[in-house]
């Protein structure tokens, strides 16, 4: 169904905005970002505030991190992590003079301080959320070692945390995580573009998960008409999507589960998120009847004959299960089973496909920090999308009681 044309009338949405004074000599770093440069000599506000060295010298590079009031690390630093707040273990930082940070043609500089307690923080408390208690020790010891040693990992360490403190702060630092993103993501690319050597193969698997995490928490709507899929299309949809189908292909490269990996401890886990997330091919009897008439299956129906099918056979297990922290991976790798026909389907606004992505936001609001965000607005935002455009689809309107209800639209 064509979605309306919004109207361009002279109402209050089309009220012409005031002129505006604009920077004509500011900062390559302003440009770049989009802001208007304050002009302030020899560094403007904007970029003191961002935390990067301002550019009005062409020899300085762009959005470089400013090194103002750095400090660096003298020995190992002992941090206290406790999981249940009676056993409490020591965990060391890798003995290095700097812990280091590759920023364009400069080679290397100290962790600052916030930087330093921003990584304290990820082992303290961040990777508390992102996985079993099994992968939370894993990463409290080994990701923060590969990431004193790989620079894209360290970044993306700082940005995770960084996206965990403004969840949790009235005060947000979004200049800092477009940062540490953006540096991250131009690292990990130079290094994918590169012949992969055995000892790549542990921290790039670990940035291609924290990735992941990072895709799923990054929303910047905070109502459901600013969300997708209410908002107009824009190339960056369901962006979070592509970024946890791309883990396959990192997956395939690095291997994780191999005898000489880190990640091979948690090989146990994997299988048993793979195993409870896996779809239910026995046949339709599982499916509940409603969703057998409004997708079209039957016993002949297959992966190859139905875009839906796949999708429905790994949603289906899931409704049977609560998901609570302990329990959020395999509801998560749901993902990782929606073939590229399905992601067609969601990216035409198809209803169908909107209904299922619905129940499956439905599931997983509820559950951890990293995700209960963008679950619960894109949830109102494909609810209430599906009631404006298909209100005629009874089927669909039925079975939206289930989601409108989970993520706050009508009471329970």
């Amino acid at each position: 169904m064509t979605m309306p044309v919004r109207s361009q009338g002279t109402g209050e949405s089309g009220r012409k905005r005031g002129a505006h004074k604009k920077s004509r000599q500011g900062c390559r770093n302003c440009k770049l970002r989009r802001v208007k440069c304050d002009e302030s000599r020899p560094k403007c506000q904007k970029c003191t505030t961002f935390g990067v060295s301002c550019n009005y010298d062409p020899k300085t590079p762009d959005l470089q991190m400013s090194f103002d009031g750095t400090s660096t690390i003298k020995g190992p630093q002992k941090l206290l992590y406790s999981s249940d707040q009676t056993l409490v273990s020591a965990i060391s930082i890798p003995t290095l003079l700097h812990p280091t940070i590759v920023l364009d043609n400069n080679p290397t500089f100290p962790l600052d301080k916030q930087s330093l307690d921003r990584l304290t923080r990820f082992q303290m408390r961040t990777v508390l959320s992102i996985g079993t208690a099994r992968a939370a020790s894993l990463h409290q010891v080994e990701t923060v070692r590969l990431a004193c040693l790989h620079p894209y990992l360290m970044h993306v360490v700082q940005t995770l945390t960084a996206i965990h403190d403004r969840y949790l702060s009235s005060s947000p630092d979004s200049g800092l995580i477009f940062y540490h993103l953006s540096r991250a993501a131009a690292l990990f690319n130079e290094k994918l573009s590169t012949p992969i050597q055995p000892q790549d193969r542990d921290p790039i698997w670990a940035t291609a998960a924290l990735l992941g995490i990072i895709a799923l928490s990054s929303i910047e709507a905070s109502t459901p008409e600013e969300a997708w899929p209410l908002k107009p299309s824009d190339p960056s949809d369901l962006e979070w999507i592509k970024m946890s189908q791309n883990k396959k292909t990192i997956w395939n490269i690095a291997n994780p589960l191999r005898p000489d990996s880190i990640f091979h401890s948690l090989a146990q886990d994997y299988a048993t998120s793979i195993m409870r997330s896996s779809p239910d091919i026995s046949g339709i009897k599982t499916i509940p009847p409603a969703f057998i008439h409004l997708y079209g299956l039957d016993n002949a129906s297959t992966a190859e004959n139905n875009p839906y099918y796949s999708a429905l056979h790994a949603l289906t297990p899931l409704f049977r299960g609560e998901c609570e922290m302990p329990t959020t991976w395999p509801f998560i790798t749901f993902i990782s089973h929606i073939p590229p026909e399905f992601s067609k389907l969601l990216e035409r606004k198809d209803p169908r496909a909107l209904l299922l992505l619905a129940y499956w936001y439905a599931t997983v609001c509820k559950s951890v920090w990293w995700i209960e965000r963008r679950a619960t607005i894109e949830c109102q935002a494909t609810c209430l999308y599906l009631e404006r455009y298909h209100a005629n689809e009874t089927a669909i309107q039925e079975l939206l009681q289930f989601p409108r209800a989970r993520c706050g639209l009508v009471q329970s």
